[in-house]
């Protein structure tokens, strides 16, 4: 139907046009106001607050590089980009600060510190020493096969698909005084995404008609690596002070926490 083709082009046109014409080029164009901003919020977060009431030894503790070595870029349109975030140290660090019972010192960007002691307005002996400090890395990202299936009888039927990634990383919980490793932590954490749609597709006269719908649903990469980051700095701080009293924090998510021994020493934790 040369009707029912004409119809469409016209209708892809102008929805086309409302798209692009916002307004004069000398005015500004009205922003679309989305969800407003929110703290970050992670399934570990009570684990570990709790853990941090069971701290009884000052402890200073800083955050060092945490790289993201799985060598897995993304390229499209032309640009390239990482699949990790490259801010995994400031999320430990973050983590750090609401454990609330250690000291943490900024080992981010010493780059304030040194320029400050070069020009003689800071003195090297003001800044606090680190007792221990975290490294580590992001070293796996893979995608693991996926699988769909899809179903369709005279022109209309269902889909489905699913996609998975696995993700994994080991952190390392150090003493600066003599560089013995105290703890370690090596997790990983499945990716899921998933996709349902339905299709159908007629023919009136000579012209195809096809409608697609879909819905997809994606684990937020970033954020479940940042739950993961939590968690392993859970695992290290537990074994650096002996408790596992905070294990039910853990249940509440359905994760497994360490099999390892904890420390038994949470009030007599040895100076570095």
């Amino acid at each position: 139907m040369p009707r029912v083709r004409s119809l469409l082009i016209a209708l892809t046109v102008a929805l086309g046009g409302c798209a692009n014409a916002v307004g004069p080029m000398d005015r500004h164009a009205p922003l679309v106001a989305g969800p407003p901003v929110q703290d970050v919020v992670t399934p570990y977060d009570r684990a570990v607050a709790c853990l941090g009431g069971l701290a009884r030894t000052p402890v200073t503790i800083s955050v060092g590089e945490i790289a993201d070595s799985t060598g897995k870029d993304s390229i499209s349109d032309g640009g390239q980009g990482k699949y990790i975030t490259q801010g995994a140290g400031d999320m430990v660090q973050t983590a750090l600060v609401k454990f609330g019972a250690v000291r943490v010192v900024n080992r981010r960007d010493p780059r304030v510190l040194i320029t400050e002691m070069q020009w003689g307005i800071r003195a090297p002996s003001n800044i606090a020493p680190t007792d221990y400090f975290i490294t580590g890395s992001i070293n796996t990202l893979d995608f693991l096969p996926g699988a769909s299936a899809e179903i369709n009888v005279g022109g209309i039927g269902p889909r489905y698909r699913q996609y998975r990634a696995l993700v994994g990383l080991d952190l390392a919980l150090t003493k600066a005084a003599t560089s013995e490793v105290e703890a370690v932590s090596a997790i990983n954490k499945q990716i899921f995404a998933d996709e349902v749609g339905f299709n159908v597709g007629r023919f009136f006269g000579e012209t195809l008609v096809q409608i697609d719908s879909s819905s997809q649903q994606r684990e937020a990469l970033q954020f479940a690596l940042r739950g993961m980051l939590y968690y392993a700095t859970y695992e290290l701080l537990s074994k650096l002070f002996g408790g596992d009293a905070c294990r039910h924090e853990l249940d509440r998510v359905a994760t497994p926490l360490t099999t390892e021994p904890a420390r038994p020493d949470v009030a007599g934790l040895p100076s570095p």
